[in-house]
C-alpha cells in the first residue's frame, strides 16, 4: 500500500512531489522514510525514475527537512521543548535523545538518521542548543547521505524482493545503525587513547 501510494505521488507530481514530500514529512506523513528510500530505489531500477535525479531530489528533500528541524529549534525551540516535554510520549523520546546526544556528540547527528522517531527531533535539540550550524551540517547531511545511500541502494538492488525488503527494513536498517554506532564508539575510544598517550609522552623525560 505504501509503495502503490508513493507511485501515485511520484506519478502525478513528479521530482517536486518527491522533494515537498521529504521536506514536509516532518510533519507527520504517515509513511517511514525507509520505505520511501527503498521505493525510491525500487522505482529507479525499474526507470520510473531517473537515479541520479531521484536520488539527488530525495536528498534535497531530507536536508532541507533536518535543516528546518534545526532552524525552528534554534528560534522557537525552548517554548516547544518545554510543551514537548509536558507530553508524556515525547518526553521519554527528549530523555533518550539527550542521552544520545551526551554519549556521542555531534555523531549523535549521524547516528540519528538511522533511529526512526529520532532523526527529526535531534536535530531539533542541537538547535535550542545553538550547536553551530556548520559542525550541524557536517554530522546531519553526512549522515543522511549514509543512509540515503544504504537504503536507495537496497531497493535498487534488492529490487525482486520487495516485500521482503519492506517487511524487514527497519531491522535491517537497526542492524545498520548497530554497525554504524560500534565503529563510532571505536573511533571515540581511538581519539582518547591517543589523547591520552600524547600526553603521557608530553609529560615523559626529555633528552
Amino acid at each position: 500500500m505504501d509503495m502503490d501510494l508513493i507511485l501515485q505521488v511520484t506519478e502525478k507530481y513528479g521530482y517536486l512531489g518527491l522533494f515537498l514530500w521529504l521536506w514536509l514529512g516532518i510533519f507527520g506523513i504517515p509513511i517511514p522514510n525507509e520505505v520511501i528510500g527503498m521505493t525510491i530505489g525500487f522505482l529507479s531500477f525499474e526507470q520510473v525514475l531517473h537515479p541520479v535525479v531521484a536520488f539527488i531530489v530525495t536528498y534535497s528533500g531530507i536536508v532541507c527537512a533536518l535543516t528546518t528541524c534545526y532552524v525552528i529549534g534554534r528560534f522557537v525551540g525552548r517554548p516547544l521543548l518545554h510543551f514537548f516535554e509536558n507530553r508524556k510520549r515525547l518526553s521519554r523520546k527528549i530523555d533518550r535523545s539527550f542521552k544520545l546526544i551526551e554519549r556521542y556528540h555531534g555523531f549523535s547527528l549521524s547516528l540519528s538518521y538511522f533511529l526512526p522517531g529520532f532523526r527529526n527531533l535531534v536535530p531539533f535539540l542541537y538547535g535550542v542548543s545553538r550547536y553551530s550550524f556548520k559542525s550541524f551540517m557536517i554530522f546531519s547531511y553526512s549522515g543522511a547521505l549514509i543512509w540515503l545511500s544504504i537504503t536507495f541502494s537496497i531497493g535498487y538492488w534488492f529490487n525482486d524482493k520487495m516485500d521482503l525488503v519492506l517487511l524487514y527494513g527497519n531491522e535491517l536498517l537497526f542492524g545498520l545503525a548497530t554497525v554504524v554506532c560500534i565503529v563510532i564508539i571505536l573511533r571515540l575510544i581511538r581519539r582518547k587513547l591517543l589523547r591520552k598517550y600524547r600526553t603521557l609522552r608530553g609529560h615523559g623525560p626529555h633528552a
